[in-house]
């Protein structure tokens, strides 16, 4: 998040939709979030501009992360299965807060939101 007087930058991670389906990755029954990340301007913490839009695929049994190609978001919101075929999978930049289950970027030690220490 960076500040200048009332005005803000800050990067945005929002979970959209969460499925269960067989993992491509490790073939192991799981759930997965599409999370939707951007970049946010901001006055008084009041939302202006977006941009640097991106989807992903997360699964929870492995961990693995997936990019969505922008061509397939609007059919992944209605579906109920994984196309695996269509997803790239990626190395995410976040890490996950075990305390209060925010997404944090993964250079930091401790957690922004709340505090606690993080895995590395």
């Amino acid at each position: 998040m960076f500040f200048i007087g009332i005005f803000g930058i800050q990067n945005k991670v929002k979970e959209l939709k969460e499925f269960t389906d067989v993992c491509c990755s490790c073939g192991k029954y799981s759930r997965m979030k599409l999370l939707y990340e951007y970049n946010c301007f901001h006055i008084f913490f009041l939302p202006l501009f977006k941009w640097g839009r991106k989807y992903f695929l997360e699964a929870r049994c492995c961990r693995r992360v997936f990019e969505v190609p922008d061509n397939y978001i609007d059919e992944l919101l209605e579906a109920d299965t994984v196309d695996f075929s269509r997803l790239t999978e990626i190395n995410m930049p976040y890490t996950l807060c075990p305390n209060c289950r925010n997404y944090v970027d993964s250079g930091y030690k401790f957690c922004p939101n709340c505090g606690s220490k993080l895995k590395l």
